[in-house]
C-alpha cells in the first residue's frame, strides 16, 4: 500500500492511499490473481488522530478470479488489518466501536463517540452489538438437596440491632 497524501479538510484529516501489491490472493478459494478487472475508490472512517475526525480515501482494485471452480468471477482486494468486506470503517475503528457499544450501551457510547470525533448513530451501535459473537458460558454444576428446599438454619439471620443511627 502506498500513501499518497495527508490533508487537513476543515476539522478532519483525510489520508489518500492506493493498493500496490502485484498479486492478490482471494480469501474464499485461496487462488492468487494478477489480472485487474477494474478500480474504484473506497472511503473509510478511521480512529481520530489528535482529536480530529479521520478518513481514508483508498483506491482499490477488483481482480478476476482464475479459479474455474469459483462461483464468483471477480473479487476486491482487502488490506489486512485495515479493511474488511463491505466495511466503511477501518478494522481498528470497528473493533473500538464494538467494544464500547458492548461495554457502555447505545446512548452512552453514542455520546462518547462524539467526543472521540467519530460520527455514528445509536442504531448502528445496536447493530454492532447484535453482530458480536457472545463468549461461551461454562455449564453450571448443579447439586442435589435431596428433594427438599434448603433449611433456614443454613443461613441464619444476623443478630443485633441493624438500624441506622
Amino acid at each position: 500500500m502506498a500513501v499518497g497524501q495527508v490533508v487537513k479538510v476543515g476539522s478532519a484529516v483525510l489520508i489518500t492511499a492506493s493498493c500496490t501489491a502485484p498479486t492478490v490472493q482471494r480469501t474464499a478459494c485461496g487462488v492468487s490473481s494478477r489480472r485487474v478487472h477494474s478500480r474504484y475508490a473506497r472511503r473509510l472512517a478511521d480512529a481520530a488522530i489528535g482529536g480530529q475526525e479521520t478518513g481514508i480515501g483508498l483506491d482499490v482494485r477488483r481482480f478476476f478470479c482464475d479459479n474455474a471452480e469459483c462461483a464468483k468471477k471477480a473479487f476486491v482486494e482487502q488490506v489486512e488489518g485495515l479493511t474488511f468486506r463491505y466495511g466503511r470503517r477501518t478494522v481498528l475503528l470497528q473493533h473500538v466501536l464494538e467494544q464500547l457499544a458492548f461495554a457502555l450501551g447505545e446512548q452512552t457510547c453514542d455520546r462518547l463517540a462524539t467526543h472521540l470525533s467519530t460520527l455514528i448513530s445509536g442504531t448502528t451501535l445496536l447493530r454492532l452489538i447484535r453482530r458480536l459473537e457472545l463468549p461461551a458460558v461454562p455449564e453450571l454444576e448443579t447439586r442435589s438437596t435431596g428433594g427438599f428446599p434448603p433449611s433456614s438454619d443454613s443461613h441464619p439471620a444476623p443478630r443485633g440491632d441493624l438500624r441506622l443511627q
